[in-house]
């Protein structure tokens, strides 16, 4: 799902592919959210510049492309430690300061209070640094 803020009373991003489905939310909020089947590269290619990225699956691959693309804050998650460290190598080395929280979860049966099952997953976000404001030359 790629989300672009705009100006209040501005409509968000102009339409994508007409194979992409397109939510938009009420008239005074200022996000739409685009949901992108296909190829992560050429799916992206057609779209406008996001603010912020929410991968909803893919892995790094998927993550680095919408890197790319620089917006401002990315966030995904990832089900295993390696793909988790994959995605905040991509995030790293395009620039991004990234941060990642480990979430777990287990079923407990009340009757006898064992364990049912367990879930993990790693929710990764990243942001752009802002630019360093360059000195005036004099």
């Amino acid at each position: 799902t790629v989300s672009r803020r705009s100006a209040p009373g501005q409509k968000a991003a102009s339409a994508a592919r007409s194979s992409c489905s397109r939510s938009l939310p009420p008239p005074e909020s200022t996000s739409a959210s685009i949901r992108t089947p296909g190829r992560a590269r050429h799916v992206l290619e057609s779209l406008p510049e996001p603010d912020v990225v929410r991968v909803g699956g893919g892995g790094a691959p998927v993550v680095a492309a919408c890197a790319d693309r620089r917006p401002e804050r990315i966030v995904t998650h990832a089900a295993t430690r390696d793909e988790a460290e994959a995605i905040g190598r991509a995030l790293t080395e395009r620039g991004y300061a990234v941060e990642c929280a480990l979430l777990q979860s287990v079923g407990l049966d009340t009757r006898t209070w064992s364990e049912q099952e367990r879930s993990v997953v790693f929710l990764i976000a990243a942001e752009r640094p802002e630019r360093p404001e360059r000195p005036l030359n004099r």
